[in-house]
């Protein structure tokens, strides 16, 4: 008799895809953002009056810009203000951030998902420094599309919170990777939930392709067939989830419950990093995670104030 484990035969692929399209669409502050985000007419009272129609994207929105992750002089009251700062991109990432984090929070007795956000917190992080060193793509987007990675995860939370706390278990009492303890529990992987989340929501390819390959970006035949921009953020968001092993306790994370690739990205070997650097690369994602904190806050407080003073 073989020793293999039993894998549960759980996946019923047309069920989990109706119970994914069926999750709530992003509000449509965010997509009327993404819409208009990129034309090149765009102007500051359009985007502004689009914020209004939402008091608490918009106090979270202005939550952040003043947060230290930015470190805008003085603070800015209003969006208005805060547009010329940080500008359309950063606006249209920090809303879709937003977006996510309270369209995929779920809380209940079962599991809470706040380690699987800190783990992409951690790699968000580590993928911004990465990019800031390599002068690989926009860094910027290479932090929202680490947070964004495993959202696949973050919706399996809600479409099947008991399959998820059972894949997790097994990670942290066999240590094997997420791919294999959701194959083992009849699940289906992550990165594909993610992926067609992010079709449904109109996800640009700079984001919706790390998502649905960070885990495959190793191999040539892929990185071959990617346009380079696509390559260099996937790959970096592979390499910051290495990275995230050594990092995510900064926090009070799990470190065993952490799926970050344990194969040294080939990133660094192309690029000459040396083995300094990338010590270097930890030690500054560690102190910068003090700055990104604000993100896991909203986490906190996905219901708005009952009067959020924002201006707009």
């Amino acid at each position: 008799m073989s020793d293999e484990p039993v894998v549960a035969q759980r996946i019923d692929t047309g069920r989990i895809i109706k119970e994914i399209d069926s999750l709530p669409t992003l509000p449509l502050v965010a997509l009327q953002i993404g819409e208009v985000i990129h034309n090149k007419n765009v102007s500051v009272p359009q985007v502004v009056a689009i914020l209004r129609s939402d008091p608490s994207t918009s106090a979270k929105l202005l939550r952040l810009v003043n947060s230290p992750y930015f470190g805008i002089p003085g603070g800015v009251a209003d969006l208005a203000r805060a547009i010329p700062f940080i500008g359309f991109n950063t606006l249209y990432q920090l809303v879709l951030s937003i977006s996510v984090l309270e369209t995929l929070h779920t809380k209940n007795g079962v599991f809470d998902p706040k380690s699987l956000w800190l783990h992409s917190l951690t790699v968000a992080t580590a993928a911004r420094e990465l990019a800031t060193e390599l002068k690989l793509g926009d860094p910027g987007s290479c932090f929202t599309a680490g947070l964004l990675h495993d959202m696949g995860k973050i919706a399996l939370a809600k479409i099947d919170h008991e399959g998820l706390t059972m894949a997790l278990a097994t990670m942290r009492a066999e240590h094997i990777p997420m791919h294999e303890a959701e194959k083992r529990h009849g699940l289906t992987p992550h990165e594909r939930i993610g992926s067609r989340l992010a079709k449904q929501w109109k996800f640009p390819a700079t984001l919706s392709t790390p998502i649905e390959q960070h885990h495959l970006i190793q191999k040539q035949e892929v990185r071959e067939r990617m346009p380079a921009n696509l390559r260099a953020i996937t790959e970096i968001v592979f390499a910051a989830d290495f990275v995230s092993h050594d990092c995510v306790a900064t926090f009070g994370g799990d470190p065993d419950l952490e799926d970050g690739d344990s194969a040294r990205p080939d990133l660094f070997e192309r690029n000459g990093f040396t083995a300094r650097q990338l010590t270097a690369l930890r030690d500054r994602t560690k102190v910068e995670l003090e700055r990104s904190k604000v993100f896991l806050q909203l986490l906190e407080s996905t219901t708005p104030p009952a009067k959020p003073a924002v201006a707009v």
